[in-house]
């Protein structure tokens, strides 16, 4: 096991967020009704991101990412020969699974209907996902048996469960740390399909900095088989002019818990540079990185870092008395170490200070998009409840374990 902190690299641009969190928070406006009507097309079920009428894009790494990329792990995702997941809605067998939410296989049914007052929501077997489209098409929770994974407005009033943004963080940030309002959290316009699929379309934006027009739409699918939630995340160029982007999906889980995902080629872990005092203290082991958020020093500061993996998922195990919940979201393609936005890294990881929530983000590669094109990422998010007294510690064979079982791999 290997201790490290290394400092330099890619500076972000989250510049001093906890203390402006606290101004911008009595700007949040959760408006209230959900809007249904006709939303624009767009893809789904694309498997990975892609950049629909663009190509390839940019340099415009982050600084000191260094070295050739690393070998693309796709069967880590077990998404490999799965580009375009079925878009369950209707009874299916559930296959049997070891580690599984205690459904025991069998036919789950969604449980309708999906719009409930300000909500849209899949439930079917033991879990639940709920997405409030007054409030940015944002993912509000998401349970096993009733245990939440997600935190919500009591933990932060601003930064709670977990949304999409535009990335870099440089395009919008002006003088404090708040994400585009009509992206984070004005009301998008939302239909639920005859197959039950939920589309979710934000309102056109443009970047204050460089004048990227663009559109965000979110579209949601339950896996019955699989027992997961598959997202599709597209930014469509609203204007005249190519410019580069990426995903930024930010999903908030509450501390003490512990995280994980394959290691790549290198770490920053030290932001104070950006307004983060504490160095946050990945581990290495087994092949992975781990961050156990019990090493976060209460009154020592918000701390953040940033990494490059070489396999497509981040697994986060979040404690519970009836059995840990296992918490995994993959993504595909592999970042280039080349190709993030700039300053910013594969995966990232920021706890406030004291500690109520961390997040847990990963950024799609900042590929070109011509004018009209759209640029989709494609998510899956699994959770599981794991075995009591499963070692729940940096290395865990049995976590490692219960992971590529999941997986498929």
């Amino acid at each position: 096991m290997v201790l490290f902190q290394l400092s330099g690299g890619a500076a972000t641009t989250r510049l001093g967020r906890e203390a402006a969190r606290l101004m911008a928070a009595a700007a949040l406006l959760v408006v209230g009704g959900c809007s249904s009507s006709n939303a624009p097309p767009a893809s789904s079920g694309s498997g990975g991101a892609q950049a629909t009428g663009g190509t390839s894009g940019g340099s415009g790494g982050a600084p000191g990412s260094g070295g050739a990329g690393g070998s693309a792990l796709d069967a880590a995702t077990g998404d490999a020969a799965d580009s375009s997941l079925p878009q369950d809605t209707a009874s299916t067998d559930a296959p049997g699974d070891a580690s599984s939410d205690g459904d025991g296989g069998g036919a789950l049914t969604l449980t309708l209907p999906i719009q409930r007052g300000d909500l849209d929501v899949f439930e079917f077997g033991s879990l639940m996902f709920k997405m409030q489209p007054s409030l940015g098409a944002r993912i509000t929770s998401f349970q096993l048996d009733g245990d939440e994974l997600l935190t919500g407005p009591t933990e932060n009033p601003m930064y709670f469960g977990s949304t999409l943004w535009p990335s870099p963080a440089d395009d919008w940030v002006l003088n404090m740390f708040a994400a585009p309002a009509i992206i984070d959290n004005q009301p998008y316009t939302t239909t639920v399909g005859a197959d039950g699929v939920i589309t979710s379309t934000s309102a056109a934006y443009t970047t204050p900095k460089n004048n990227k027009k663009l559109s965000v739409a979110k579209i949601f699918h339950a896996d019955t088989t699989k027992q997961s939630i598959t997202i599709d995340y597209t930014i469509t160029n609203l204007g005249t002019t190519p410019y580069q982007i990426g995903h930024w999906e930010v999903t908030r889980v509450f501390p003490g818990g512990l995280t994980f995902f394959p290691t790549g080629t290198m770490s920053q872990v030290d932001f104070s540079n950006a307004g983060e005092p504490q160095v946050m203290k990945l581990q290495l082991a087994q092949g992975y990185t781990w961050y156990d958020n019990k090493t976060h020093m209460a009154g020592k500061g918000s701390a953040k870092s940033g990494s490059e993996t070489e396999g497509g998922f981040i697994a986060h195990v979040a404690p519970n008395p009836k059995g840990d919940l296992l918490f995994v979201k993959t993504f595909k393609p592999i970042v280039p170490p080349s190709m993030p936005p700039p300053g910013h890294f594969d995966v990232e990881m920021f706890c406030n200070d004291p500690p109520t929530y961390i997040e847990l983000e990963e950024h799609s590669a900042y590929e070109t998009v011509m004018p009209g094109a759209t640029y989709t990422a494609t998510v899956h998010w699994y959770l599981h409840r794991l075995p009591i007294g499963t070692d729940r510690s940096v290395g865990s064979a049995a976590l490692i374990a219960a992971v590529k079982q999941l997986l498929g791999n």
